[in-house]
């Protein structure tokens, strides 16, 4: 990563923007007072004149100046002409670094500042790629986790990588000289959170485990987890059992490796939806894509709680929708 004259540092990951600007920090000031040649503004209250004012001034003692915008999508359309005539001649001496959550390329800005600043990525993870974070985050941090204890920890935490951070900090903390933790210590140190309960739901009825899956679905509409996105889970958790369930029914030895590739999910959740997938046949899986329809239905017409309870009764073989 080098320090341009403009830098977009675009997306919503908090641990990568915040990873990204320490390092062109790093790369713009080389070691110099960041107390000197360094100024951050927030959008909207700060005004595009004055970042530009601040992006043309020269910096003290020589080397180059840093000027931070965070927030920049706050900005309305109407308030990007000096930022746009900045980036005609910008100055050679500043690395401007404009943090936007997005970037509307439909716009005359968003086109502009794509095409004239070097764009930085700092987009959430997906569900599968959160294993090879924490494998990454763990490694840099000095601890040893095997590829149970990696899978676990994401599945634990989910797609944050700020608490995945903090917890892998933490297990740090928490570890000897050797680096080594247990899945008992991981338990006992990581809590569990949203995205995790949430895995925990569907793997739930994945079994057909009636208490666990109340338990997990009660506990997640308690701290306000909205139906909807509820249901939009379990089928998506559903049509990775289906998937797997069609490379079971093709017959020969199934590889996790080869089923992580067709679901594109990580090889532990690919195991994790094989060994699961045959506990349903084809007729069992279409009788609960038509409940899910059914639910659907349901929340669409007002329903709530009752829906998603109806539904998990129905699929751990405790009642009917």
């Amino acid at each position: 990563m080098s320090a341009e004259p403009v830098v977009c540092v675009l997306g919503e990951e908090p641990y990568l923007v915040r990873q990204a600007l320490a390092e062109l920090e790093r790369e713009a000031l080389e070691g110099g007072d960041p107390g000197l040649n360094r100024e951050v503004f927030t959008a909207p209250e700060a005004e595009p004149g004055a970042v530009v004012s601040a992006a043309q001034t020269l910096p003290f003692l020589g080397g180059r100046r840093l000027v931070v915008v965070r927030d920049a999508h706050r900005w309305p359309a109407s308030a990007w002409d000096p930022i746009l005539a900045y980036l005609e001649r910008p100055n050679p001496s500043t690395c401007l670094v404009l943090v936007a959550q997005s970037v509307d390329r439909r716009t005359r800005a968003g086109k502009a500042l794509l095409a004239k600043s070097r764009v930085i990525r700092c987009d959430k993870p997906r569900d599968a790629e959160v294993p090879r974070w924490a494998e990454r985050m763990a490694r840099e941090a000095g601890l040893r986790l095997d590829p149970r204890l990696t899978a676990a920890l994401a599945l634990r935490v989910g797609p944050d990588l700020e608490q995945l951070h903090q917890e892998i900090d933490k297990l740090r903390a928490f570890a000897g000289e050797d680096g080594r933790v247990t899945l008992e210590d991981l338990e006992r140190l990581v809590g569990d959170n949203r995205e995790a309960t949430v895995f925990a739901l569907c793997d739930a009825l994945g079994t057909r485990d009636l208490a666990g899956a109340m338990a997990a679905l009660r506990s997640l509409l308690g701290i306000g987890e909205p139906p909807v996105r509820l249901l939009y889970m379990i089928v998506r958790h559903f049509r990775h059992l289906w998937m797997a369930r069609d490379l079971l029914d093709r017959g020969g030895r199934v590889d996790r490796k080869a089923a992580a590739a067709a679901l594109g999910v990580h090889p532990f959740v690919a195991a994790k939806a094989l060994d699961q997938a045959r506990g349903w046949d084809e007729e069992a899986l279409q009788d609960a894509f038509a409940r899910f329809l059914r639910a659907d239905l349901g929340l669409k017409s007002g329903g709530g709680t009752e829906v998603l309870e109806a539904l998990v009764l129905a699929l751990c073989g405790g009642g009917r929708v």
